[in-house]
């Protein structure tokens, strides 16, 4: 996330934050709520909006638990997920299925072809036969299959990017060349092995590193981590958090309010 981009959604997020923030002084209350057998938040009731968040310097945050269910914190625990890391990008037919097969490229007819381009760098690691799914822009259909069919390079010297060549499962030949679909190719085999790893809301991208809050009895501390492969739902967590560790999988953005204003307004604790 760009930092302009960080300070804006922070703003917006510090109107409704000001009501919560209390001084040292205000009763600790219940910190954080209860998760319930799917590790979610029990409840969403507005409690009482003049108390509820203090942060406490090498420790955390704490909430009352009427705020954590206000500002909708839900808690999660870090385990094992099945990760496929994903490429998404858009492409473009050039070949309907209704066309005869070509002896000479290879395409097969039933099946539609489309291409893409995609910077040298990101191309790293892909290989022709990579499955993939991909929707009509502007659809509302579901998914279809496909795969990497082929990896020009020819354009690499120039351009700095490689041509991907899809080949797209169309038995409807409903797919017209100049069409455009949102593909998403899996960039690694399927091995049905599992990573650590955490869902995408968890993760506090900032200018100075990258973060998750951590349960530690009372407090949510921020916690720097380290990321690795992601797909459309989860993120590998490759450092800074354990299998069984507890974190806040939302708001982070609003945890990461709640500690600014106090540090930089100088309403920590000790």
């Amino acid at each position: 996330m760009k930092p302009a981009a960080l300070v804006k959604r922070l703003c917006i997020l510090s109107l409704p934050l000001g009501l919560f923030f209390t001084s040292c002084d205000s009763r600790p209350g219940d910190p954080v709520p209860k998760e319930n057998s799917s590790g979610q938040h029990v409840g969403h009731d507005h409690g009482s909006e003049g108390e509820g968040a203090r942060y406490f310097e090498g420790k955390g945050i704490t909430l009352l638990e009427e705020t954590a269910q206000s500002i909708g914190l839900e808690l999660a625990g870090v385990a094992e997920q099945p990760l496929r890391p994903r490429l998404d990008l858009p492409a473009q037919i050039y070949r309907g299925a209704g066309e005869p097969s070509r002896t000479h490229g290879g395409e097969r007819q039933g099946r539609a072809y489309a291409t893409a381009l995609l910077a040298t760098a990101q191309a790293e690691g892909l290989q022709p036969g990579l499955t993939l799914t991909f929707q009509v822009r502007g659809k509302a259909d579901a998914p279809h299959a496909g795969r990497l069919w082929r990896i020009e390079h020819g354009q690499a010297a120039v351009l700095g990017k490689v041509e991907l060549l899809l080949e797209l499962e169309d038995p409807d030949r409903s797919l017209a060349v100049g069409d455009f679909v949102e593909t998403g190719i899996d960039k690694e085999p399927s091995t049905g092995g599992t990573r650590l790893a955490v869902p995408k809301s968890a993760v506090l991208r900032t200018p100075m590193g990258t973060f998750a809050f951590v349960q530690n009895g009372p407090y949510l501390l921020r916690t720097e981590i380290e990321t690795g492969a992601e797909d459309a739902t989860h993120v590998e967590v490759t450092g800074g958090l354990y299998e069984g560790d507890t974190i806040a999988v939302r708001p982070v953005e609003a945890l990461y309010m709640i500690e600014l204003r106090a540090t930089k307004g100088g309403g920590h604790c000790h």
